[in-house]
C-alpha cells in the first residue's frame, strides 16, 4: 500500500447553464471560483460535480426545454482555470442536449486536460472507473446517477445507473487497483437535511466494500457527513456555482441552497485520516458565486453541519424527513393527476411512479404510510358496521358498484 498523503478537495453542484452562464460569459472563465482558490489550491486533486450540459454547435435554439440546464456558451474552461481534475457527469440534467450535448460535454471538458466519469454508450463504459494520479498516488473514480423524470431509463447512451448491487461489484473490483476510491452517486430527493434511509443505508455498504469516500449529489442543500473507520461519507455536498437565487426554484427551498462547504481530506493508506470543511456561501447577484465565510458567519454555518451530523446518525430523524417528504410528494402527484385521461396516466404518469427508481423510492415509503395506517384502523372492531364504515361515511361514500 502507498504510503503517501494525499489531499481530496470536493464540492459539489456545478452549473454553467442560465444565469450562472451568463456570469461566466460577461466576467470570464476565471469569476465563477475566484474567491475559493486559496482553499481548493490546498488540495492536490479536486473534485467537482458539473450538473450541466454545453450544447453541441447547430443545436436548434426553438428545441431547447426550459427545464434544461443547457448552455450554447462554453464556459467549461472556468473549471480547468479553478483547477479541477476531475468532475462527475453522471447527473439527472445530462441528457438535457440529447446523447450528443452529453458527449459534447466531457469532450469539451477531456479537452482542457480535466477528466470526466459517469457516462458513456453502454452501461459498461458508464460504470467504468477512472484513476487519476496526483501526489504518487493512483486515486479511482466510480459515479453513478439514479435513474429519474429526466431520464426514464432510457436504453440508450446515458450515466452509470445507481443500482446498488452494481456499485457495490465495481468497489470490490475496483478498490484493490487503486491507492485510494472514490465513489459518487447522484441520488435521492431534493432539499432534505437528511438522506432516505435506503440511501443512507447504501452508503455505508459502498463505504464497507471498499470506497475510501464516498459523495452523495443531487439534494441541492448540504447534509451530514459520517466517518467509519476511516471510511468518509459526505451526502450531499450541496451547491456550489449554482442559481441560489436567481432560481425561483432554488432560492424558494433555501436559504441552504446558498450555504455549503468544501470538503478537505487527508487520505493515506487507503483510508481518510482527517477532514475538514470549509464553509461558504452564495451571495446573490451581482455577485452570485461561492464566497467562504469567515468569523461568526463561518461558525454558525459549521455548527448547522455539525447538526446536520447527528441528524444523519439518528434512525428517527432520517425515517421522519424521509416519510414527510414522500407525503409532499404525493400531494404534487396527486395534482398532476387531476384533469388527466385516462391514457395519459397510463403511458405516463403511472410508470413514471413505479417504474423510475428516483419516484418508486418514495411511493414505497407512501405505501408504508398506507400500511401502517391501514393496520390501526383494522384493530378498530365496530360491532354494527362494517370494517371504515365510518370513514366511507365521512368521505361521503366509496365509488364503486351497489348490490
Amino acid at each position: 500500500m502507498n504510503d503517501r498523503v494525499l489531499t481530496f478537495g470536493a464540492v459539489g453542484d456545478i452549473s454553467l447553464s442560465r444565469e450562472c452562464g451568463h456570469d461566466v460569459q460577461a466576467h470570464g472563465t476565471g469569476w465563477p471560483f475566484e474567491m475559493l482558490l486559496p482553499v481548493f489550491e490546498e488540495a492536490q486533486l479536486l473534485f467537482g460535480n458539473m450538473e450541466s450540459v454545453v450544447l453541441p454547435p447547430g443545436y436548434p435554439e426553438d428545441a431547447i426545454d426550459p427545464k434544461a440546464l443547457v448552455s450554447a456558451f462554453d464556459g467549461t474552461g472556468a473549471l480547468a482555470e479553478a483547477g479541477f481534475d476531475i468532475v462527475n457527469l453522471a447527473q439527472n440534467h445530462i441528457l438535457d442536449g440529447g446523447w450528443k450535448g452529453m458527449f459534447h460535454t466531457r469532450d469539451r471538458i477531456e479537452a482542457l486536460g480535466v477528466a470526466t466519469a459517469g457516462v458513456g454508450r453502454t452501461q459498461r463504459e458508464a460504470r467504468r472507473m477512472r484513476v487519476v494520479e496526483a501526489a504518487g498516488m493512483r486515486v479511482g473514480f466510480l459515479c453513478y446517477g439514479e435513474d429519474s423524470n429526466y431520464t426514464l431509463g432510457t436504453a440508450g447512451p446515458c450515466h452509470g445507473w445507481y443500482v446498488l448491487e452494481d456499485v457495490l461489484a465495481d468497489v470490490s473490483a475496483g478498490a484493490g487497483q487503486v491507492d485510494a476510491l472514490v465513489v459518487s452517486v447522484h441520488a435521492d430527493l431534493e432539499f432534505l437535511p437528511t438522506p432516505s434511509p435506503a440511501r443512507r443505508d447504501a452508503f455505508r455498504r459502498i463505504a464497507s466494500a471498499g470506497a475510501t469516500v464516498v459523495l452523495g449529489h443531487h439534494p441541492h442543500v448540504p447534509q451530514g457527513m459520517e466517518w467509519i473507520d476511516g471510511r468518509l461519507i459526505a451526502y450531499s455536498l450541496g451547491n456550489c456555482f449554482f442559481e441560489a437565487h436567481t432560481s425561483a426554484y432554488m432560492k424558494d427551498n433555501g436559504p441552504h441552497t446558498a450555504h455549503s462547504f468544501v470538503l478537505l481530506a487527508e487520505i493515506a493508506g487507503g483510508r481518510v485520516r482527517s477532514f475538514r470543511r470549509v464553509p461558504f456561501e452564495i451571495p446573490p447577484p451581482p455577485n452570485q458565486r461561492p464566497v467562504p465565510l469567515e468569523g461568526s458567519a463561518a461558525g454558525g454555518l459549521l455548527e448547522y453541519f455539525d447538526e446536520l451530523d447527528r441528524q444523519v446518525a439518528s434512525d428517527e430523524t432520517v425515517r421522519a424527513n424521509w416519510r414527510a417528504k414522500a407525503l409532499a410528494m404525493l400531494e404534487i402527484y396527486l395534482a398532476k393527476a387531476r384533469g388527466m385521461e385516462a391514457e395519459e396516466v397510463l403511458e405516463d404518469l403511472l410508470g413514471r411512479l413505479v417504474l423510475v427508481a428516483e419516484n418508486r423510492a418514495w411511493v414505497e415509503e407512501v405505501f408504508e404510510e398506507v400500511r401502517s395506517r391501514w393496520s390501526r384502523r383494522a384493530q378498530r372492531v365496530d360491532p354494527w358496521h362494517r370494517p371504515h364504515y365510518v370513514l366511507e361515511r365521512e368521505r361521503g361514500g366509496v365509488p364503486g358498484a351497489r348490490g
